[in-house]
């Protein structure tokens, strides 16, 4: 049987807006996951397309599926890719209407319902996808009944009825994964990491856990709030294949937060080290550091860039949008990361619900306080799976009627709390990243870190491209 896996053909500039010469272009990691766990169950036939790497159109994508001819094609869907993953499906169907179309990732995980009633799609897989791809596949491998006893699936039945199967339990021993089948994808000197934030290429993202237990009302939690760990030695060993068969040199981790265990963290980088593991790295962390040497170590296994949630400087939108943090904490843990020489990269949020003139200028000074290499001030974006999709207009004004808006860049708004406007928040934004970056401080930091002249070319077209977006 042939399973074709998509990354949807949305561009950088699609995703990121005025902020596309800053961003990062990340590997369909996920994608990687599922076609190895379909290998390792005897379907060897798997193929991904990354169309958004290799900028393919939709055309190209359709044809190349004509020449492959496979029997089962799965397409990954985050909520501001609907549209486009909506029309691939619908010109797939248009030239071979007996194709079986899949989708899954954060947008189905949520809405189903709305997917499969609107879209030319048959099956989506709601939350983790390897266990229950699987059992699709084998069911469409042996054109069996019983659709409805696969856990995590809903269709559409000969009916056209919407049928939505129970919740599937989370994957509980994550070793038992094989290493994501990263070497299906292009090369990896096709991928780019944030302009500043890397020291070395190729790179290429990694993630060590699912799950996330925190209740912020803006996340989407498509693996659920139990947290399940790969363990150290897994992690470490996929490393080691990565550097030494692929050529690595620069990793990405994309966890919510590295020390959520931070045991583990220890763990990962005593075994980083003493496998003589040469690779740069960057990782996010939680203002709640219980142990004070944890940055030091993450410095020696090749850490040199740390990230970090703020959101606000005000406590009572940090209460609101349920973060559970305090501002000390996040004070004194911006200062372990600087003490133990790494670059800080604190992100901010401004237009959360309750936002106010004050309290954004309360978070733009709280952000000039902190010393960071590289403060992000995005516009609260609220997305579905979150609390805030359901609770939006409680707070303000909320345009959920075109999902290509809700973009990390909120570059065109879609929340507007009460009191504010769309032109308020898009100048404050412009403002914060002009005050936090326009100051003799930050121009000492960021010379600090140069060690060669790759250091000042990429400086170089960062301020370019600041330059391009405060005059837009």
């Amino acid at each position: 049987m042939k399973i074709t896996l998509i990354n949807p053909p949305v561009t950088v500039e699609q995703i990121y807006g005025k902020y596309s010469g800053l961003a990062a272009f990340q590997q369909p990691i996920g994608l990687c996951a599922l076609a190895s766990y379909l290998i390792k169950y005897g379907y060897k036939e798997v193929k991904i397309v990354d169309a958004s790497a290799l900028k393919l159109g939709i055309s190209n994508i359709v044809k190349d599926l004509l020449d492959d001819n496979p029997d089962l094609l799965g397409i990954y869907c985050n909520t501001p890719d609907y549209y486009v993953v909506s029309k691939l499906a619908s010109e797939v169907k248009r030239v071979k209407k007996s194709l079986k179309i899949v989708v899954g990732g954060p947008h189905p995980s949520f809405l189903a319902e709305d997917i499969l009633n609107e879209a030319e799609i048959d099956y989506c897989v709601l939350g983790e996808g390897e266990e229950t791809l699987l059992e699709l596949v084998r069911h469409i491998d042996s054109n069996s009944d019983g659709l409805n006893k696969i856990d995590g699936l809903a269709y559409r039945a000969a009916d056209n009825q919407i049928i939505i199967n129970k919740p599937r339990k989370p994957i509980q021993d994550l070793d038992n994964l094989p290493f994501p089948a990263v070497c299906l994808l292009p090369a990896p000197s096709v991928y780019k990491p944030y302009l500043l934030q890397y020291k070395k290429l190729p790179y290429m993202a990694i993630s060590t856990f699912r799950g996330c237990p925190f209740d912020c009302i803006f996340c989407q939690t498509p693996f659920g709030k139990t947290i399940r760990y790969h363990s150290p030695n897994y992690v470490v060993d996929y490393i080691e294949y990565l550097v030494k068969q692929l050529g690595i040199k620069e990793l990405h981790f994309s966890d919510s937060t590295f020390t959520l265990d931070e045991k583990r963290a220890f763990e990962i980088c005593d075994l980083i080290r003493k496998r003589n593991l040469k690779i740069s790295w960057y990782a996010n962390t939680r203002a709640n550091i219980k142990d004070k040497g944890i940055f030091s170590e993450m410095k020696k296994a090749g850490c040199w860039i740390t990230a970090i949630g703020v959101e606000s400087a005000d406590p009572q939108i940090l209460q609101l949008i349920k973060k559970k943090i305090n501002l000390d904490d996040v004070k004194s843990t911006c200062a372990l990361i600087l003490s133990a020489g790494l670059m800080l990269k604190p992100f901010f949020i401004l237009g959360n619900p309750g936002e106010t003139l004050e309290t954004i200028e309360r978070t733009i000074r709280f952000a000039a306080s902190l010393k960071a290499h590289y403060p992000v001030f995005s516009l609260m974006t609220p997305y579905p799976g979150s609390e805030l999709w359901d609770t939006a207009e409680k707070y303000g004004t909320f345009d959920r009627t075109n999902y290509q808006k809700l973009l990390l860049s909120g570059s065109d708004p879609v929340f507007i709390p009460n009191g504010l406007t769309k032109e308020v928040l898009l100048q404050k934004q412009k403002e914060a990243f002009r005050r936090v970056y326009c100051n003799l401080g930050m121009f000492r930091r960021q010379c600090s870190f140069i060690t060669g002249i790759n250091d000042v070319k990429k400086l170089s077209k960062a301020v370019l491209a600041f330059i391009k977006v405060q005059s837009t």
